[in-house]
């Protein structure tokens, strides 16, 4: 092989690997989505406790909605995965058929922001807490959606939780107001406790020493759709992204071989944000149907999703050191060829 012959297949492998970095970078980019927080109920069992949820654009027309958002809630919680969640066309729009593996003829209700949604193709965006639940009260719909002022609440040791609980109402004409409810006793992690709120709604929670803990609630008085609270005690102090306190962490490491000991440059690793939202209350009654699973591929059904993805890398900066290296190791080869040939 002669020189030109040489430079010729290194130019050769320089395009391949300059085609090679953008059709990666674009592929990584794919997949946009939404975060929300999700609450589930069943009959008063608190089944989806404020989980994290990534909501897919399933249908990819370039919005996030209930329905998709309850599809992807089943498929990443319900055992039984999407076979529990099921919708149907009905006099009202897109209504749900099954919810939670239960089909019941309607008797559900789904709420945004703990404000009445109108339905299930309703739009939402990242950060929006979407609570989902099957009536208790199928016949009457006696059901009523409650709510804390916190949907979670991070605290040290030794301190109290001040929870005040609300209740979405109706009246004579149907118009939708809150109120505070009364008398509720509280509940942790499904256990009853002597925590009673008073006639504002209000109570004053001692919890303990340390814990990861459910807090909800039920009346004598009202049916309640069973609201979710979630409490982290001596939770690790959290710092919003961006922030300038992030915490900086210096790696070592000793190589065996040759005793060498490396540190590595500094990693800056912000802490992630922690967020508490009240809200007000959203309902909805057309049929449902649910289920939840971790989703392998979250977007079953061609789904695409709405965050921006990580960037994979600098396509120049890399076409740059693969071009230097393969012009470095040809030039190498090709002088040695025209010395021996000398």
């Amino acid at each position: 092989m002669n020189t030109k012959k040489i430079i010729s297949a290194i130019c050769g492998a320089v395009l391949a690997v300059s085609a090679a970095v953008p059709a990666f970078s674009a592929s990584a980019a794919e997949g946009d989505f939404i975060q929300i927080t999700v609450g589930i109920s069943n009959a008063g069992s608190v089944e989806v406790p404020n989980n994290d949820l990534i909501v897919y654009d399933r249908d990819n027309d370039g919005k996030y909605t209930i329905d998709e958002a309850l599809y992807c809630a089943h498929e990443m919680y319900y055992s039984g995965g999407t076979a529990g969640y099921a919708t149907e066309q009905s006099d009202w729009g897109l209504s749900l058929k099954t919810l939670w593996g239960v089909t019941n003829g309607g008797s559900y209700g789904y709420y945004v922001n703990d404000t009445m949604a109108m339905g299930l193709t309703d739009e939402l965006k990242s950060g929006d807490y979407l609570y989902a639940y099957v009536f208790q009260d199928a016949a009457n719909f006696s059901d009523k959606y409650s709510f804390f002022n916190y949907k979670q609440k991070d605290i040290k040791s030794g301190e109290t939780v001040e929870a005040t609980l609300s209740a979405l109402l109706f009246d004579e004409n149907w118009a939708p107001y809150t109120a505070p409810v009364k008398n509720a006793r509280i509940t942790v992690d499904g256990e009853d406790t002597d925590f009673v709120t008073d006639e504002n709604g209000k109570v004053t929670l001692s919890l303990g020493d340390a814990g990861h803990l459910i807090i909800s609630a039920k009346s004598n008085d009202l049916v309640l759709a069973p609201p979710v609270m979630i409490v982290d005690i001596d939770a690790a102090e959290t710092t919003a992204i961006g922030d300038s306190d992030a915490t900086t962490t210096t790696a070592t490491t000793t190589m065996p071989e040759d005793n060498v000991t490396t540190t590595p440059d500094a990693v800056t690793t912000p802490a992630a944000a922690t967020t508490s939202t009240a809200g007000s209350t959203t309902t909805a009654a057309p049929a449902a149907g649910t289920t939840t699973k971790a989703p392998s591929n979250a977007n079953s059904s061609g789904s695409s999703s709405k965050t921006d993805a990580a960037k994979t890398g600098d396509t120049a900066s890399v076409t740059a050191i693969a071009l230097a290296a393969l012009l470095a190791g040809g030039t190498a080869v090709a002088f040695r060829r025209r010395k021996n040939n000398g």
